[in-house]
């Protein structure tokens, strides 16, 4: 059995924490793009269900959504001391803001160890690991738009 340093033991950490930030910010951008996904299939869907043809309200959104133009909610991160705070930003037009603003919590995730976490609060994440992003599986699953849901319900427990 090989023992480590304790130089090689702190390298191995800086590793893990600069892999857990990686991995965080492909989760955010898993995040973004089911929600891209979600509100493109719902714009045709809905003009489907109607009479077949598209709104010139939905055709100007698919517009926008493919020159990259339309404000469509997005995901960041916050760092806090222990976790990483996934963070929906909402366009918000209330009053002429026209500005992004925060939203709801979708996510923490342990900043040591990968671990992502369904939110209890704004301010705390609840008890029970939903994922551990050290699990390959597990990473290839929150990196996937298909499995990942923008209103959080991949956080739910099976």
């Amino acid at each position: 059995m090989t023992t480590l340093t304790s130089t090689e033991r702190n390298q191995i950490k800086e590793d893990l924490a600069t892999r857990v930030a990686e991995w965080t910010q492909g989760l955010c951008d898993s995040l973004t793009q089911n929600y891209r996904d979600y509100h493109v299939d719902m714009l045709e869907r809905n003009s489907e269900r109607y009479d077949g043809s598209m709104s010139q309200y939905a055709k100007d959104q698919l517009a926008a959504i493919e020159d990259g133009s339309a404000k469509l909610m997005y995901f960041k991160i916050n760092a806090g001391r222990k976790f990483y705070k996934i963070v929906q930003m909402e366009f918000d037009t209330f009053q002429d803001r026209n500005e992004y603003r925060e939203g709801s919590v979708t996510a923490f995730v342990d900043k040591k160890t990968g671990e992502v976490y369904k939110p209890a609060s704004w301010k705390a994440p609840a008890k029970h690991v939903r994922y551990d992003m050290r699990i390959i599986t597990h990473r290839q699953a929150c990196h996937n738009p298909k499995v990942t849901g923008w209103a959080g319900g991949f956080l739910y427990m099976r």
